[in-house]
C-alpha cells in the first residue's frame, strides 16, 4: 500500500505540471521548466551524497559500487542492443548513414562536449560526499527534504512534456516505433537476470537499479528514498554510465546504418527525449525526431512507476 501511494504521489505531480502547462499555454515559462529541471536535478543530487555520506563504512564501499555499476551497465546495453537488433526487424534503407559534421573541428573540443556533463554531475555527488563526510554543516538534514525536491522536479518534468508536443499518429502506424519501449525495458531487465548471476545482488535489486533506463537522477534518489542508499548511489552511477555509453554507441549504429536506429534509440534509454535527441537525428535523419521523443517520454513515464515496484 505504501508502494502504491508513492507511485500515486509520483504521478500527482507530473500531472500537476501537465495540467500548469495546458492551463497557462504550451509555449510559456519553457525556459523556465527547462532551468529548474537542471537546478533542481543538482540539488537531489547534492543532497544525494549527502545522504549517501550517512551510511555506516561507505569509504570502504566505494570501489564495489563502482564496480558493481560498471557491470550493470555492460549487461543492460548488451541486453537491450540483443533485444532491439532481433526484434526491431530490417525497418530502414540499411545504408550507411554519414556522421553529421561538428562546426569544431578540435577532436579535444568534441571529447570534451562528450565527457562534460557527466564529470560535472559526478563532482556535484561527490561534493556532497565530502561535505557530508567532512563537516558538520548537515546535521540538520533530513531524508524528507529529498521527496520534496523530487516532487517539484516531477511537476516541472510534466510541464516539459505538454511543452514539447509530440505527435504520437506518425508512430502508431508503424509497429517497430510503437514497440521501442518494449524492447528497452525488454533487454535491460534481461541484462539484469544475467548481472545477478555475476555480482550479490538479487534479480529483483538489479531490476530495480537498472529500471531508471539512464535517467540517473531520478533512480538514485529514488531508491536512496525508499531506503536503499547504497543501491541508489548503485543506480546513479548505472544509468549516469548508461547515458555516457550511448554517446559512443549512437554515433556507432549510425555509421552501420538505418537498421541500427532502434538499437541505438534504445541505448539511449529515457534520455531520448533531450540529452541524445540532437545526436539521433544527426545519425539517423529528422525522420527519426517524433519516435526518438516518443521512446524517450514513455521511458520517462515507466521509469518512476517501475523503480519502486522492486523495493
Amino acid at each position: 500500500m505504501d508502494t502504491l501511494w508513492y507511485l500515486a504521489r509520483l504521478a500527482i505531480a507530473v500531472v500537476a505540471g501537465s495540467l500548469f502547462a495546458n492551463l497557462v499555454g504550451r509555449h510559456r515559462f519553457v525556459k523556465t521548466a527547462a532551468t529548474m529541471q537542471m537546478v533542481l536535478v543538482w540539488l537531489l543530487l547534492f543532497f544525494m551524497g549527502v545522504n549517501t555520506a550517512a551510511i555506516e563504512g561507505i569509504v570502504e564501499q566505494m570501489a564495489t559500487i563502482g564496480l558493481s555499476a560498471l557491470v550493470l551497465t555492460i549487461l543492460s546495453l548488451a541486453g537491450t542492443v540483443v533485444v532491439a537488433l532481433l526484434f526491431s526487424g530490417k525497418d530502414g534503407s540499411g545504408e550507411v548513414v554519414e556522421i553529421a559534421k561538428r562546426k569544431e573541428g578540435s577532436l579535444l573540443r568534441r571529447l570534451w562536449d562528450i565527457v562534460k556533463e557527466p564529470l560535472v554531475l559526478i563532482a556535484i555527488v561527490l561534493s556532497g560526499l565530502v561535505l557530508g563526510l567532512y563537516t558538520p554543516l548537515f546535521g540538520w538534514f533530513d531524508n524528507s527534504l529529498i521527496s520534496y525536491l523530487l516532487y517539484v522536479m516531477l511537476f516541472f518534468v510534466g510541464m516539459g512534456m505538454v511543452q514539447k508536443q509530440v505527435d504520437f499518429k506518425a508512430i502508431f502506424a508503424n509497429k517497430t516505433l510503437v514497440l521501442l519501449p518494449v524492447f528497452t525495458i525488454a533487454g535491460t531487465y534481461l541484462g539484469a537476470v544475467v548481472a545477478a548471476l555475476v555480482t550479490p545482488f538479487t534479480v529483483k535489486e538489479t531490476m530495480g537499479m537498472l529500471s531508471g533506463f539512464g535517467w540517473y537522477s531520478l533512480s538514485g534518489i529514488l531508491i536512496s528514498d525508499l531506503g536503499y542508499p547504497v543501491l541508489g548511489s548503485i543506480s546513479f552511477l548505472t544509468n549516469l554510465f548508461r547515458e555516457s555509453f550511448s554517446f559512443f554507441l549512437i554515433p556507432l549504429f549510425g555509421r552501420l546504418g538505418r537498421r541500427y536506429y532502434p538499437a541505438a534509440v534504445c541505448s539511449g534509454g529515457a534520455t531520448t527525449m533531450d540529452v541524445t535527441l540532437v545526436l539521433l537525428s544527426g545519425h539517423f535523419g529528422m525522420q527519426t525526431m517524433v519516435a526518438s521523443i516518443y521512446h524517450g517520454v514513455v521511458m520517462s513515464m515507466a521509469a518512476p512507476l517501475l523503480i519502486p515496484l522492486f523495493f
